[in-house]
């Protein structure tokens, strides 16, 4: 059964990962922020070398270890973190923020760009407006529109996590962006750490 979080945050974290062009280096990044004003109070980097073959599907098996590596530079403990991936909205039902929110303990949520599974009617074109993405006969997440004219995000719960906190605190954290801030800093920071070491 899906959990509902306690929804008094104080710290959201966002994490990501970043590949390198031309060998088998990537890197990951994680970023604390305080609630409700979005001030990063903390971050992390790590890279590595892939030691997981790509398959579709296993995505978390190969992203885990290096995402692990970020967190344990981590002090201080997150409320919530977004993962940019999948949680429940997956083929097997537990994506990559479902598998790190089990690894860590916390609760997580996953917030993509792209939908894997399922359907979903049409997203009204107001910011907030969301429509259940079904997969199998369940609802395993839900399209949402965080800014207008643009595309929605998939957001599915992840670990200690039901869809609609999931939606409520992916709103919460946005700042005018398709991106929760979260997952939107997470994505710069990993970006800064790939490009300064030249890949």
């Amino acid at each position: 059964m899906l959990e509902a979080p306690k929804m008094d945050l104080e710290l959201i974290a966002g994490a990501d990962v970043s590949y390198s062009k031309g060998d088998d280096v990537f890197f990951s990044s994680v970023v604390v922020l305080e609630m409700p004003g979005m001030n990063i109070i903390e971050e992390a980097t790590a890279e590595g070398k892939m030691s997981f073959p790509y398959i579709p599907g296993l995505l978390s098996f190969r992203e885990a270890p290096i995402l692990i590596k970020a967190f344990e530079k981590v002090k201080s403990i997150p409320d919530a973190i977004i993962f940019d991936g999948q949680g429940t909205a997956h083929p097997r039902g537990v994506g990559l923020a479902s598998h790190m929110g089990l690894v860590l303990g916390l609760p997580s949520i996953g917030c993509a760009k792209k939908n894997l599974v399922g359907n979903y009617e049409p997203v009204g074109s107001e910011v907030g407006a969301h429509t259940p993405i079904v997969f199998k006969g369940d609802v395993v997440g839900a399209a949402l529109r965080t800014k207008s004219n643009v595309k929605p995000v998939f957001v599915s719960p992840g670990h200690r996590m039901d869809i609609p906190s999931a939606v409520e605190i992916v709103m919460k954290t946005c700042r005018g962006y398709k991106l929760p801030e979260p997952t939107r800093q997470a994505h710069l920071l990993v970006n800064r750490a790939r490009t300064s070491r030249g890949s």
